[in-house]
């Protein structure tokens, strides 16, 4: 549900004894944040503007807090109530960001939901607004249509334009001034950003179409016109000219960004933005990393090293030609295509999970193997669920020979407890690395990846684990691939440790003396790596 409300000059009412700049009509959720809203509702003319001159409208969008939205739309409407010059109209939109999904807040330049002008003071209370509906003129053939246009330098100004939007929003440099004499070209330019960035990030980039007051205004990209745009404080691009001179240079990332706009691979945007939104949520810096590294895995050959060292950017770029067609994947996780058939070995059980040392619980591969067995008899036995994992843990952390088939050793148990002794195994590996690298061979590999689909949340609940048998299972790494993003979908990992993952799975089957050192991208304390 999204508030709304109008601001304006207007006479004295029987709520406001005052007149003058006021809110004069407000929805419910929207009256207890009119003190919040209020700072947004300004308009500053052009300087030297008279009677005869045109007023911009000024279409803003703002995170005044992390959990809300506000977009507003201001109009200059000359004399007041009192005839005095300088009036303006307001209307402004308060929404939970979660109402903008599928949306990208430029799509409401146009909305028609928006008021032309004030409601009467003395009328109804404005109704809360159930959706908010875009309107028909920005979208991505606004976009394609604008670049076509201005061919080769619209595309280098995107990418300049991108890096400062970027920086902005991390805070690594204040907002980009957008300068034309035109409101609308204000509009592409800005669309041209939002849809470029995935949905969910170009929501926390904030925008005016227009002010009188770049100095001063707080917003990633700041419209304005030639007369006042020299008073920015931060990049200017000049929108009529075209002129990129003055701009920073584009960022690696932001240029590979713009450049499927001018190769018209725009497939390569939805790749990344799928990347993108298989991350976990996290701060403004997260996801400008988790930007970069969908970008360094989509990157094609020879662009890649921007990206990353030496040769292997380039080889990580033909696998992940598999990880752009992901979605397919989807539908064919049959066992044959999983591998399941090809798991043949006959260990676990001799060593791995006997009990040497405790005669209440015995995991021989013998008692294990019984046909008989059953749930009532592991009870009879005394023995639990809990029992059977805390069993398997103790005894698997002594471990040294490799697990094998995992699968057929685990088979004979029954349904209620089988999950408990594989809890168990997974929590010895995830507190063991020596034990993860000599226990876990090509078969418990296998077998253990497979649990991202057959038993995500075991395979959840030990992360490194998951990790290491992710990066090592046979199979097609493209498999392997989905699992680690799904994985990281989660929260278990970190971008940095994801692209790690993807480009091992490269690396694996390269030469040794080809192989680069990883690319140490994290700025914080790095959690170990195997």
């Amino acid at each position: 549900m999204a508030g709304q409300a109008h601001y304006t000059s207007a006479p004295p009412a029987a709520d406001a004894p005052h007149g003058g700049f006021r809110f004069t009509a407000a929805s419910p959720s929207a009256r207890p944040v009119l003190d919040v809203l209020r700072p947004l509702t300004g308009y500053a003319r052009p300087p030297g503007a008279d009677r005869e001159h045109h007023f911009p409208v000024a279409f803003a969008y703002d995170r005044p807090a992390g959990d809300v939205a506000v977009l507003t739309r201001t109009s200059f409407t000359g004399e007041d109530y009192t005839g005095r010059w300088g009036n303006h109209f307001c209307h402004v939109l308060w929404a939970d960001p979660g109402e903008l999904a599928g949306l990208r807040p430029v799509e409401l330049w146009d909305s028609p939901q928006w008021a032309v002008s004030p409601a009467p003071g003395d009328g109804p209370a404005l109704p809360d607004l159930t959706e908010l509906v875009p309107g028909s003129a920005v979208g991505p053939d606004r976009v394609a249509r604008l670049l076509a246009g201005t061919g080769e330098r619209g595309v280098r100004l995107l990418e300049r334009l991108l890096t400062a939007a970027l920086r902005a929003l991390t805070g690594e440099g204040p907002g980009a001034t957008l300068v034309s004499t035109d409101a609308d070209r204000v509009v592409d330019w800005i669309a041209a950003v939002s849809y470029t960035l995935p949905a969910g990030l170009a929501a926390q980039l904030t925008f005016t179409t227009y002010t009188g007051r770049p100095q001063d205004d707080h917003r990633h990209l700041i419209g304005t016109r030639p007369e006042t745009g020299e008073r920015a404080p931060g990049p200017v691009f000049h929108l009529d000219r075209l002129t990129t001179d003055d701009c920073p240079e584009p960022s690696p990332m932001a240029r590979f960004l713009a450049d499927a706009w001018g190769s018209g691979r725009l497939d390569i945007l939805d790749s990344v933005a799928d990347v993108w939104d298989a991350g976990p949520a996290g701060g403004v810096e997260a996801v400008v990393r988790r930007l970069r590294t969908g970008c360094a895995l989509l990157a094609p050959d020879g662009d890649a090293g921007a990206f990353d060292s030496g040769e292997e950017g380039s080889r990580l770029a033909g696998f992940v030609r598999a990880v752009v067609e992901l979605r397919p994947w989807e539908a064919d996780l049959s066992p044959e295509r999983l591998g399941d058939a090809d798991l043949s070995s006959e260990r676990l059980g001799d060593a791995g999970l006997s009990s040497e040392r405790s005669r209440e619980v015995d995991l021989s591969s013998e008692w294990l193997g019984d046909a008989g067995l059953s749930s009532e008899r592991l009870r009879e036995a005394g023995l639990s669920p809990e029992r059977l994992r805390d069993s398997a843990a103790r005894h698997l952390a002594h471990e040294t020979a490799p697990f094998g088939d995992v699968r057929a050793v685990l088979a004979p148990l029954p349904d209620a407890f089988r999950p408990a002794v594989l809890a168990g195994l997974l929590a010895a590996l995830e507190a063991s690395a020596e034990l993860r690298t000599t226990a876990l061979d090509a078969q418990a590999c296998a077998f253990l990846a497979s649990l991202a689909d057959e038993a995500p949340d075991l395979l959840a609940a030990a992360p490194d684990t998951a990790l290491h048998v992710l990066r090592r299972a046979p199979g097609e790494p493209s498999w392997a691939a989905l699992r680690i993003l799904r994985l990281f979908r989660q929260g278990l990992w970190e971008d940095e440790e994801t692209y790690a993952a993807l480009r091992d799975l490269v690396r694996a089957e390269q030469p040794e003396p080809e192989r680069a050192p990883l690319l140490p991208w994290r700025r914080g304390a790095a959690r170990p790596k195997e």
